[in-house]
């Protein structure tokens, strides 16, 4: 009986992390997910999408892998294990594979395979960015970029109490927020009008009753649309949003599905991405290295609907979607920055552009 017992207790163990495949064939194209899922209406859905589509059109085998621990350690295993399936092209999306992508690069059991990496590149044991292998391609954004989009349609279409909740003091997140500042300051310049903000970062990217009782209060004081930017805690400023009949933003993928508070999103074109990289792959046409995506290709941009605005309409996002892509509008990023800002929206050249927006930031 305990020789049993051993036997299902590994077999069970060796199905703890196992993922799912639409595909009989050998899984030649790989997903590995974080803790997101394939369905979490972000990059592991929209990367997954890209992945099954891919498969399915041009006959190749595909399966979406889930970590049994979602760190290091974890992520690594199934990288592995995809590899030994087979797997030629492994996707990773999200920054909580960089450590284990900054490890693996330099292991010769993986240097025929390519992986496309989405928003972040390898680092190595210190957190520090270090430059991929060929054989890895890295997506970087301009987030500052829809950020500004969003932040210019916000008040096009008449709001001019605004909120900003980043979750952790990252790059990209920061990106959206210096973005989304300036492109309200534009707009609101261009209308004669002043706006007001309250910007906070949560420290995490998980929905949270903290979170949401904050929204909550920024709505109850007067705050009319916040800008989610940051994972799951979309999930708390849609519930906050909904209570107080306010809006909100979504960030990286279209989010109006997930609730009718959501008027627009400042999204990242993850799926167009991953189905370009899978097919130079097989077309012997992938080039590793970091590969900063914007508007002028594609990659970056508002949501396509318009019709929960009031009064900006696709004409008037063309215009300043134009200006924003050919660099006729120039955009303070994080890079422009002191790094020690750590996110601070009134680092001074940020803050000097600012004419028409003030800013409470709240720590």
């Amino acid at each position: 009986m305990k020789k049993l017992m051993a036997s299902l207790l590994v077999a069970s163990m060796a199905l703890v992390g196992c993922g799912g495949s639409g595909s009989k064939s050998k899984p030649e194209i790989a997903l590995i997910t974080d803790s997101g899922g394939i369905n979490d209406k972000s990059f592991n859905q929209s990367a997954w999408e890209a992945v099954k589509e891919y498969g399915e059109k041009n006959g190749k085998g595909y399966k979406y892998y889930k970590p049994a621990n979602f760190d290091t350690a974890g992520y690594k295993a199934q990288i592995k294990n995809a590899k030994d399936n087979g797997a030629k092209v492994i996707v990773l999306p999200g920054y909580k594979f960089a450590a284990a992508m900054g490890e693996l690069q330099n292991d010769e059991k993986y240097k025929d395979i390519h992986f496309v990496l989405i928003d972040f590149q390898p680092q190595d044991a210190k957190g520090n960015n270090v430059e991929p292998k060929s054989n890895v391609y890295a997506a970087t954004f301009k987030e500052f970029q829809p950020g500004y989009l969003a932040g210019y349609a916000a008040v096009k279409d008449g709001y001019t109490k605004l909120g900003f909740m980043g979750g952790i003091a990252l790059p990209a997140v920061i990106n959206y927020g210096y973005g989304y500042l300036q492109g309200a300051n534009d707009a609101a310049k261009a209308m004669n009008k002043t706006v007001d903000v309250k910007y906070y970062y949560t420290g995490s990217f998980n929905e949270s009753p903290e979170i949401k009782t904050k929204a909550t209060g920024w709505y109850n004081g007067g705050t009319e649309v916040i800008f989610s930017c940051g994972g799951q805690i979309c999930n708390s400023i849609f519930a906050a949003a909904k209570e107080t009949n306010k809006k909100v933003i979504g960030v990286d993928s279209d989010q109006k599905s997930q609730s009718e508070t959501v008027i627009t999103s400042a999204m990242k074109n993850v799926k167009k991405v991953v189905k370009d990289e899978i097919k130079a792959s097989y077309d012997g046409k992938f080039e590793g290295g970091v590969h900063l995506l914007e508007a002028k290709d594609g990659d970056v941009g508002l949501s396509p609907d318009f019709s929960r605005f009031k009064n900006f309409k696709k004409a008037d996002y063309d215009e300043v979607f134009k200006k924003v892509s050919d660099g006729s509008i120039k955009i303070v990023s994080y890079a422009d920055v002191d790094a020690n800002a750590k996110g601070d929206p009134n680092t001074a050249n940020l803050k000097s552009v600012l004419t028409n927006v003030t800013v409470d930031y709240q720590k």
